[in-house]
């Protein structure tokens, strides 16, 4: 063969090869999408140190710590490290809470008066703590509405002023305190104060497990400073609460309370504030010491209209809060001092979405998290603490703790964005609301409660209405439980008559713990019935609903049957036996074993009532009944086939908590308080149904103003909303405002950005606005929300407002300089010219001379030219 042929041959078997080969080469093939979660599994161990816990994810020793990071030194190292990221969440806040009871003892609470309460305002320098205290993760705060969620910056015009007002100013806080001391009957002596010659001491709370003992220690030295004796009292949120929230205010056991608060979320409704903070709405609950709330009337009635959502739109609801604002600062019971930023520290390698408001306390952190660019693998997530209450399908466990490994295991129609607050739809495929106030007519057929006398239902009667309809179409792939049990209609509609049996006193099932919850729930729902069983269609009514976003509505109303219908009557049997309780409540008062579904002596007992029930072909007569009504038949042998499918799950994995989630309960060590949880492959969704939430798009503000404003004159300032360097999209931008402060922080102006192009808008401060300034430092508050986050973004910028006469001197100035600058352009003009023309009559004379020196010398040639002798 020749050469030339060999070398072709050899050149085509290299195109086959490389053609075959290239895809692999060229292009890395994305991971499978599985279905269920990304991961195989969550391993969750206990680590209460966060100390440890960073150093453990420094090491890979864990991937993620389920427990907010509040120490400036551990959120420094986690800074620091490249190999850690972390998420944010604004959902923790402190105050300071006054005792308002006058005592019985006869000591002089001045707590009890509003004035010196609010005095407290100007005594607490609130910018000190949130970077001395808290070194920088923490925002000065003045209002209970917590500054990253949405009600804030509808508020902004209101709150803004009132935090300038109320900024620190020691000296001012001290007169009005001196003065109402001397109305209340005290005296000052060596700068102590005194009543009825006792000095007036102020006992103040301090909890010792965080910052709020710093703030405790600082607040108790600008009381001293005031004048009054403080009596530290350091106790840990045990002994605290009996004290505070239990006991009797007016036995003078405490003046004030260093008090904090977390969010289990994001909030798009504070309405409710007023009331709570402020007033005795909210009381017991609120704290026994808030039954002497007494505020001005005007505040208590907007409080309670607020309250009891007296209000018909979003607009109307801010208004209220918006007059009430400046009122409930007025009476200051609670001195708001912080919002708290929190860090959720986990390994770079890790992906994962965490709650703007509650950071891991929201189920879609079990349906985001991933190892980076792959699928499967073990996420070893640390955890204050692991296993801490029993787990049962009614009323078990209620800690965060045992929460953060539940939301794994258990689904829900709905889960709450972590960047916006409001609902998505997880189970459910679709919803529409209806609301009318003049009343929505509700169908006969529609199912209002249970007979737990007759085991029958109770429908709807004639001629009743609702002012809310809430239509609910289910997926028509339900999916299976974790024993691998199909979920069903049965399964919807096997839960009503549980609820009403439990707040039946002649029930067996009767818990007085369930009664408060249920005639909550009742005093606004009217009923539900199902339409259509494929796909499964549920419809509600009830007097229910949120102004603020459909999807609040929504999630009031639907409900998701996350324990299958045999497992619920197996726990049921063994409460109507008297050997187990739901609630903790009702096994402590009947000396009974608290149901645990995964450890403890509650096992033999349900695995005593589940054998029975195979046993016997078990098929309860209310679901018997309740499944008829919509042409089902529940036979002995599909309930055997679901209590034997219940069973071989208990044998596999030693417990009873089968759920529908995307991870199920695979391992549980409640001595080394460790608990595994693995994926559940036949969960109906693919992991990434939520992967659009993995970095939340919160724009960025910049803004271009004058260096200086003219009274009369027109200001344009120029705004620029972007994300990660692009033009923020204008379809997900909800507003841009603007608020704008003279000096002494009185409101001025206020309105909407005007729309340029994508991710510009203008301010424009017309002549007659600009008109009404006075010289000084303005400044100028842009406010954007975005549609996708419900964290404002904010940016205060400066500008200074000159005298016209300055202005128009330094038009005058420039003027001038400007004439200086051409009469000196034209003085150096005419001096060149001079000089040129100089140059030219000296070049001149030169040509001159040099003329008449060339002509002599020319004369000269010709007369020697003469005189030449003969040859």
């Amino acid at each position: 063969m020749k050469k030339e042929n060999i070398s072709i041959s050899l050149i085509l078997v290299f195109i086959i090869l490389l053609s075959t080969i290239a895809p692999t080469l060229l292009f890395k093939s994305a991971p499978e999408v599985p279905n269920g979660p990304w991961v195989d599994e969550i391993a969750f161990f206990e680590e209460p140190d966060p100390n440890k816990a960073v150093d453990m994810l420094s090491t890979g020793a864990a991937d993620v710590y389920l427990w907010g990071i509040g120490d400036p030194a551990v959120f420094s190292k986690i800074k620091s490290n490249p190999n850690l990221k972390y998420g944010v969440a604004y959902g923790t806040f402190n105050d300071i809470a006054f005792n308002p009871a006058e005592f019985k003892t006869g000591d002089l609470n001045p707590f009890a008066d509003p004035t010196i309460r609010e005095a407290m305002n100007y005594i607490i320098d609130r910018n000190y703590i949130a970077n001395d205290i808290y070194g920088g993760l923490a925002i000065p705060k003045w209002v209970s509405h917590v500054s990253a969620f949405p009600d804030y910056g509808k508020l902004a015009d209101v709150i803004k002023p009132l935090e300038f007002k109320y900024t620190y100013d020691f000296e001012k806080g001290k007169a009005i305190v001196y003065e109402e001391m001397a109305k209340l009957g005290a005296t000052l002596e060596e700068g102590k104060w005194y009543y009825k010659g006792k000095p007036v001491v102020i006992n103040l709370v301090i909890r010792i497990e965080d910052q709020r003992k710093q703030i405790g220690d600082y607040f108790a030295s600008q009381l001293e400073k005031l004048g009054f004796t403080v009596n530290k009292l350091y106790k840990s949120s045990r002994e605290a609460s009996p004290i505070v929230y239990r006991g009797d205010p007016t036995l003078g056991q405490w003046n004030a309370y260093t008090e904090g608060w977390i969010t289990g979320g994001i909030s798009l409704d504070d309405s409710g504030d007023l009331g709570w903070y402020y007033t005795s709405l909210g009381a017991p609950t609120s704290g026994t010491f808030m039954a002497y709330a007494r505020p001005d009337p005007l505040l208590y009635e907007i409080a309670q209209k607020l309250w009891s959502g007296q209000y018909k739109n979003d607009a109307e609801r801010v208004a209220l809060m918006a007059q009430g604002l400046p009122l409930a600062l007025k009476d200051s019971l609670k001195v708001f001092v912080v919002d708290q930023i929190s860090a959720f520290p986990y390994r770079s390698n890790i992906q994962v979405a965490t709650d703007f408001g509650a950071g891991f306390n929201n189920p879609i952190w079990t349906r985001t998290i991933q190892f980076v660019g792959q699928t499967g693998g073990t996420v070893r997530a640390a955890s204050p603490q692991v296993l801490v209450d029993p787990w049962n399908p009614v009323a078990g466990t209620n800690w965060l703790f045992d929460g953060l490994i539940q939301q794994g295991i258990n689904d829900y129609a709905f889960i709450t964005n972590p960047y916006t607050g409001k609902n998505m739809m997880n189970r459910v495929a679709n919803y529409t609301v209806q609301v009318n106030s003049s009343g929505i007519e509700v169908p006969t057929n529609v199912i209002y409660g249970w007979d737990t006398k007759n085991n029958t239902y109770v429908f709807v009667k004639p001629n009743t209405f609702a002012t809310t309809k809430v239509v609910a179409v289910y997926d028509t792939n339900l999916g299976t439980y974790h024993d691998g049990t199909p979920i069903s209609v049965e399964d919807f509609i096997g839960l009503p008559a549980l609820s009403f049996e439990r707040v039946d006193p002649n029930s067996t099932l009767y818990d007085p713990s369930a009664v408060p919850n249920f005639e909550s729930w009742r005093s606004w729902f009217i009923g539900s019935r199902i339409v259509n069983l494929n796909p499964l269609t549920i419809e509600y009514y009830g007097n229910y609903s949120n102004p603020i976003d459909p999807s609040l509505t929504a999630a009031s109303y639907i409900g998701w049957p996350n324990f299958p219908w045999d497992l619920m009557e197996i726990t049921r049997l063994a409460e109507e036996h008297g050997e187990l309780a739901y609630s903790q409540y009702k096994a402590t008062n009947k000396s009974i074993e608290w149901m645990n579904l995964i450890g403890g002596p509650s096992l033999s007992i349900l695995e005593k009532w589940l054998d029975w029930a195979i046993q016997n072909k078990y098929v309860p007569e209310d679901l018997k009944k309740e499944a008829a009504f919509y042409g089902i038949q529940i036979t002995p042998e599909e309930a055997v086939a679901r209590y034997q499918a219940l069973k071989n799950f208990y044998q596999t994995y030693g417990h009873f908590y089968v759920a529908s989630g995307p991870f199920f309960l695979y391992k549980v060590d409640f001595a080394a308080h460790q608990a595994v949880i693995k994926a559940f492959r036949n969960y109906p969704y693919k992991a990434d149904k939520f992967a659009f939430l993995t970095t939340p798009p919160i724009p960025e503000v910049s803004t271009s103003v004058p260096s200086q404003v003219v009274p009369g004159l027109q200001t344009v300032i120029n705004v620029t909303l972007s994300y990660k360097g692009q033009p923020y999209p204008s379809n997900k931008v909800q507003y841009v405002k603007y608020l704008v402060t003279d000096p002494y922080g009185n409101m001025v102006a206020k309105g909407d950005a005007n729309f340029v192009s994508e991710g510009s808008y203008t301010i424009t401060l017309d002549p007659q606005l600009t008109g009404s300034f006075t010289p000084g430092t303005y400044t100028v508050l842009v406010i954007a929300t975005s549609t996708e986050v419900a964290i404002p973004a904010t940016l205060t910028t400066p500008f200074t407002v000159i005298p016209a006469i300055a202005y128009f001197q330094t038009l005058v100035n420039s003027m001038q300089a400007a004439l200086s600058g051409r009469l000196s352009g034209i003085e150096s003009s005419v001096t060149s010219l001079s000089s040129s023309v100089d140059s030219l009559k000296s070049s001149l004379s030169l040509a001159y001379g040099l003329a008449i020196l060339s002509l002599l010398i020319a004369i000269a040639a010709v007369v020697l030219a003469l005189r030449k002798p003969k040859t």
